[in-house]
């Protein structure tokens, strides 16, 4: 009610000021007719409602056809006292009208400022209050359905878990796209032979124009995943300039498949609505991951088994399926016990670098050829493998004991170091790390515990 008031102060300064100035009028004495004074009161109002400058026209030309009219009409030229009375009170008038005017514009430009600031202050309440609701209704979301997820999870991870390896991969996006909400992802796995990384499968509702098939270990994103072996996120581009300089344009949250230990592929998330991103979603596709490697890692070795492929083309080694076999076929005697053998491990570090520089074929042959003469060493009839990376290679020696086969790695590592290799005129130097175990009478060891103790061994070795 008082600001309402307040709204009328001008147009009642304005008419006590009218009032007030007739009321005057007479006791100053001065001659004013009724024509001089409708002119002197539409100049007031014309200068309070637009401007002083609009009372000033109004003035000057209203005297002007007044004085005119009478003097051409009537043959009778104005007062001038009265006319210069007029002029005067009008000029007056006309400067209290403009200021009036003056002080109301600006009242209402007041009024006008604090509304849009109550506007867009309402508006921006709106947005967060939006906002916020959409997150509670989130977190409900999570609480009220946790059980029901959980249920779901355990379905999904069970129908990873076949020996089809485009299924197992299809179920594990599928589960990774229904708890997440993504919109694109895809997987990617290292190509050995071009020592880049291709894609395996990709799956979503938006597929951009320009599809890559194949990505660089260097100057992308899923490449520096899969040479550190940690999870890339988008914000993570905000602490770290070497990650902002790299193409984030395609992957929100980018995570490492990890196989026997080893960096199978990449599984990056394309597209994800603004809503799922958070911490809690990086957690969950980092669980769904780790719990679908062990489905995916059985339905790869099953793949290889049936492929046929027992030697390597380029060696003619056996590949790792057969080692399986032998550590299988080789743990028990005649009598039925165990027999005394051990299994050793070869990662040569340097097998990506030398490969791109020397080219794959030869130093696989490289290694292949070093094994040999560490074999040529021991008189066990030992046997050469392919591991599961083209980086390893294993040796399998039967009747030989934990000490004997420790001393026979230390020799063979004394070996390696000593040894120079020359590769298109140039003499390199091999960076091998060794892991190994042993069954022995005395403890029986399957062949999954014995290769997992090898390869604990060379992890440790590594660090």
């Amino acid at each position: 009610m008082h600001q309402k008031n307040r709204n009328f102060l001008p147009e009642t300064l304005l008419i006590a000021s009218i009032i007030g100035c007739l009321s005057v009028l007479p006791i100053l004495d001065f001659e004013i007719s009724s024509g001089l004074m409708l002119i002197l009161t539409l100049s007031l109002f014309l200068s309070f409602w637009h401007g002083r400058f609009a009372g000033f026209v109004s003035l000057t030309v209203s005297a002007l056809i007044y004085t005119t009219g009478r003097y051409y009409f009537f043959n009778f030229a104005p007062d001038i006292k009265s006319l210069f009375n007029v002029v005067s009170l009008g000029a007056l008038f006309i400067y209290l009208g403009g200021a009036l005017r003056a002080f109301r514009e600006n009242h209402k430009n007041k009024i006008m400022i604090r509304y849009r600031k109550a506007s867009d202050k309402k508006t921006r309440l709106s947005m967060i209050s939006k906002a916020q609701q959409n997150i509670i209704n989130e977190l409900e979301e999570r609480v009220t359905r946790q059980k029901d997820s959980l249920n779901l999870l355990f379905e999904r991870i069970n129908e990873i878990d076949c020996l089809d390896t485009n299924i197992s991969i299809s179920k594990l996006l599928d589960t990774l796209i229904h708890f997440t909400s993504a919109e694109n992802i895809s997987i990617w796995v290292f190509d050995p032979s071009s020592n880049k990384l291709k894609l395996k499968m990709r799956k979503g509702e938006k597929q951009t124009e320009k599809v890559r098939d194949v990505l660089d270990l260097q100057d992308t994103i899923e490449g520096w995943v899969f040479r550190n072996n940690q999870l890339f996120s988008m914000r993570m581009t905000l602490d770290y300039d070497n990650l902002s300089k790299l193409n984030t344009e395609n992957s929100i949250i980018c995570c490492p498949v990890v196989l026997d230990n080893k960096i199978w592929g990449v599984i990056n998330i394309e597209s994800l609505p603004f809503i799922k991103y958070s911490e809690y979603t990086e957690n969950l596709i980092q669980i769904i991951i780790s719990l679908g490697q062990p489905a995916l890692k059985k339905a790869l070795d099953f793949e290889n088994l049936l492929s046929g492929d027992e030697q390597n083309e380029t060696t003619g080694l056996p590949q790792f399926t057969q080692l399986y076999r032998i550590l299988d076929k080789n743990r028990y005697d005649d009598s039925g016990t165990f027999n005394t053998s051990s299994l050793i491990i070869f990662d040569f570090l340097e097998f990506s670098e030398l490969s791109q520089h020397y080219g794959y074929e030869k130093i696989l042959n490289l290694q292949a050829e070093l094994l040999k003469e560490l074999s040529d060493h021991n008189s066990n009839s030992s046997e050469i493998f392919h591991y599961r990376q083209d980086s390893m290679m294993a040796m399998y020696i039967p009747h030989l004991d934990y000490d004997g086969c420790s001393l026979f790695c230390l020799q063979s590592l004394e070996y390696i170091n000593s040894k120079k290799w020359i590769l298109e005129g140039q003499t390199i130097s091999l960076d091998v790390s060794l892991g190994y175990s042993s069954n022995g009478t005395n403890e029986k060891v399957d062949p999954d515990d014995l290769i997992k103790r090898a390869e604990y061994l060379l992890e440790i070795q590594k660090i």
